[in-house]
């Protein structure tokens, strides 16, 4: 058990509906976990990441890689390797601008944070010395559900325009299946689209009406994205579902040919599909910023 784990019945007793605490978790020393009596979440200022949404005494619905945990990378200046922690991460997108590996300033190095208020906490990024890039969130859990608000922006702290889009990316948990909302109308022929360099197998990518469905394949990764009027994205795990949705589209720019949300099914030996946002890709004049807002939210599973 954590230490975040160990003040749970103080959690639960004490006032205000919301308590924020530092904790420990999973080796990672000075944690921030936010709870009330339906759930709570932990973030990881240490790479940069939230490591934990769950009912409380439920499971995390997050994917956490168990051969990093309590890890650490080095300064990012002497990074060769990107490392897979799990959890929930931001990336500017689209990819094709930055290829592979990530940033490390951006993903894995350590993050200022701090609690404001009794619910929420404030995370900073480092400043990319590449891209001049910098991230800021917001995490606010709602005082009488299990749901979150997470604000997340991406500032250009360089001296010329650029263009970005904000991407949020959760891995979640081996879910038994996850979902997305399709175009209707949309730019793709099905509503969604696959996305050629990671071609979905047979049967694991299903048409439900208005929604796509996604099982993860062992064998093969896969993606694909959509473009709905609203952002809603779905995963089923260890009996909950876990909703992400975010602000009806608009007729902006979107990156991977006008996706606004997308899943990533990755295959075993690390068994997690993502659930994918993205904010329009939005030009950025010298400290200016673009934002995305999404609602993170866990109810019962219907039984079937």
């Amino acid at each position: 058990m954590t230490a975040c784990c160990a003040s749970l019945a103080l959690a639960m007793s004490d006032k205000p509906a919301v308590q924020a605490q530092r904790c420990t978790y999973h080796g990672w020393t000075n944690s921030l976990r936010l709870s009330n009596r339906s759930a709570e979440i932990v973030i990881v200022p240490r790479i940069g990441r939230i490591m934990r949404f769950a009912p409380i005494g439920g499971p995390n619905v997050l994917w956490e890689n168990p051969q990093l945990l309590g890890s650490s990378l080095p300064p990012a200046s002497q990074q060769t390797d990107w490392l897979n922690f799990g959890g929930d991460k931001l990336w500017p997108a689209p990819q094709s601008r930055w290829g592979w590996p990530p940033d490390p300033y951006l993903d894995g190095s350590p993050w200022s944070a701090r609690v404001r208020g009794d619910d929420s906490v404030e995370m900073l990024s480092p400043i990319s010395p590449s891209t001049k890039l910098q991230f800021r969130r917001r995490v606010v859990l709602h005082e009488h559900d299990a749901s979150v608000t997470i604000r997340n922006e991406l500032i250009n702290r360089g001296e010329d325009a650029v263009e970005w889009s904000v991407w949020e990316v959760a891995q979640v948990a081996d879910p038994d299946w996850a979902d997305m909302r399709v175009g209707k109308p949309s730019i793709f022929r099905d509503g969604f689209r696959i996305f050629p360099d990671n071609p979905a197998p047979a049967d694991s990518v299903v048409l439900m009406g208005e929604r796509v469905r996604a099982r993860r394949h062992a064998g093969s990764p896969y993606k694909i994205g959509a473009d709905p009027l609203r952002t809603e994205l779905r995963a089923q795990v260890s009996g909950w579902l876990f909703t992400v949705t975010g602000p009806n589209r608009g007729r902006d720019q979107y990156p991977d040919e006008g996706c606004s949300v997308e899943i990533f099914s990755n295959p075993d030996p690390l068994p997690y599909m993502e659930l994918e946002a993205l904010s329009p890709v939005v030009r950025l004049s010298p400290r200016g910023q673009v934002a995305l807002t999404t609602r993170w939210t866990l109810t019962r599973a219907q039984r079937r």
